[in-house]
């Protein structure tokens, strides 16, 4: 049975009309492609359908005067109107059928015949349509020929001749159908494809900006972390970003030592800071992993534990190909806490950041974190180390991390742009934050920021500067460029 919607998540669900148009604007802009291939197939199928059902009709027509015997100018105009009127009931009566017919030796009338006065003249229109041009202007004479012999018995003796006659039709109304199909088609299309744009609008409400989560809950912004692609090294094992090999990403690295400062001033001189997320593929491992990295290039030493046991990372972040035994095995007291921690080297050189890995993925992950021997654990790398680092499970949709609060001192939230649901972010920090635990703040990974770049350049560097220039990061990229 689900649980019932809460006040504050109607809230957060509720539609307002500018957030509406900015969400789907957003929306259109990332689907724009999938709205255009549905126009394309609309299109397509329906110009195929028209073109495999599609039968020709051709139309013969002429335009003829009527002149009735021994009548003026004003008999003749009221005799074409007459012949106009009474057309129908002649040819529904049959007569005019069955004398066609008879004409042309065929059974019946091969198409449809109509006929019409043009008002205030004299002047007739009749037009016939059919399956076959020849057979279509046969009809045609046939009904010059005969269509005064029946109607004399009405109007009386009338001759009628021809103006215009625009000979053997041809079949011109098939682009006309094809290019209607291809509009209709078209609009089908379009609107399909701007419903999905309008739902994907009304479902996934993402967080898009610093201003978008803070309106929402009250934490501090702690920074935000541009998006780095990278090339592969063949020999190498990471998939993520990692400052301390990757020391060309200088965005990169500035932005998160503006996020760094301000996590190192909240914590002050507490030292276990907790890093998680509301959902999986936000990013939280890598931001865990060179936030250590940029706080062990300071000089300090950092300890980063691995507690995703669902999804063990870091190991792979840094190169470790071997076999360790790591948390889980020193937990469930296989293993012995120093030989499970690795300290990570450069160029054989130690780098002051030493690694818990996850290692195999444990069976009883909640029994796990939530056991004294946790805290234990815990408490021993606080007693010998600088600054501590758990990078634990999403807070939103694991209970992982919330076994874990007690034990910390801070908790930085990563919010990966435009991923995950607002609800989501916003359940997980309301969660944490009814546990008492300090929040330090959010992190906004891969940020856009108002300058039309991914980062923090845009944003902050006209209210903080560039950050770097004290002696203390002189000191720490001299630091960086020796490793």
């Amino acid at each position: 049975m689900s649980e019932p919607v809460s006040n504050h998540e109607q809230e957060l669900d509720m539609i307002d009309l500018k957030a509406f148009l900015l969400d789907f604007f957003h929306s259109f802009k990332r689907l724009w492609w999938l709205v255009a291939l549905i126009v394309i197939a609309a299109v397509l199928l329906s110009y195929f359908r028209v073109t495999r059902s599609y039968s020709p009709s051709y139309v013969a027509e002429a335009t003829v005067s009527v002149e009735l015997v021994n009548g003026g100018s004003y008999a003749n105009r009221n005799t074409a109107e007459q012949m106009g009127l009474i057309f129908p009931y002649i040819l529904n009566s049959g007569v005019l059928s069955d004398v066609i017919a008879a004409d042309l030796g065929t059974r019946g009338v091969p198409g449809s015949i109509r006929a019409n006065s043009i008002k205030g003249t004299n002047l007739l229109t009749i037009n016939v349509s059919g399956y076959d041009p020849e057979l279509t202007y046969k009809v045609l004479q046939s009904v010059l020929k005969n269509y005064p012999e029946v109607a004399q018995y009405v109007v009386g003796q009338t001759n009628l001749t021809v103006i215009d006659d625009r000979g053997i039709p041809t079949d011109t109304g098939k682009m006309a159908v094809v290019r209607g199909s291809v509009r209709k088609g078209a609009m089908i299309g379009a609107a399909v494809g701007l419903a999905l744009v309008v739902l994907r609008s009304l479902i996934f409400r993402t967080i898009r900006s610093e201003e978008d989560l803070r309106s929402h809950v009250n934490i501090p912004h702690l920074g935000t972390l541009p998006i780095c692609k990278k090339k592969e090294r063949r020999n190498s094992t990471r998939s993520n970003i990692n400052i301390l090999f990757d020391t060309n990403r200088d965005e990169y690295i500035e932005a998160l030592r503006l996020v760094r400062t301000r996590i190192e001033r909240d914590l002050g001189r507490k030292k276990v800071l907790m890093v998680t997320s509301s959902v999986a593929g936000e990013g939280k491992s890598t931001v865990a992993a060179n936030l250590a990295a940029s706080m062990a290039l300071k000089g300090k030493k950092v300890i980063l534990v691995d507690c995703d046991l669902r999804n063990p990372s870091v190991g792979n972040m840094f190169n470790l190909t071997g076999s360790y035994p790591g948390l889980s095995a020193v937990l469930d007291g296989k293993a012995k806490l120093a030989d499970a921690l690795v300290e990570v080297e450069k160029n054989g050189r130690q780098t002051g950041l030493i690694l818990l890995p996850g290692a195999d993925k444990a069976t009883r992950m909640i029994e796990t974190l939530s056991s004294d021997s946790m805290g234990d654990l815990i408490e021993e790398l606080r007693e010998s180390s600088d600054i501590v680092i758990l990078d634990t499970p999403p807070s939103a949709v694991l209970v992982d991390a919330m076994m874990l609060v007690k034990h910390v001192d801070g908790v930085a939230y990563v919010v990966m742009n435009d991923y995950a649901r607002r609800r989501y972010v916003v359940n997980g920090i309301e969660e944490l934050a009814s546990t008492g635990v300090n929040i330090t703040g959010f992190i906004l990974n891969g940020g856009k920021t108002s300058s039309g770049r991914y980062g923090y350049y845009g944003r902050y560097g006209s209210k903080y500067g560039y950050y770097g220039t004290g002696s203390e990061d002189d000191k720490e990229r001299q630091h960086h460029e020796h490793k």
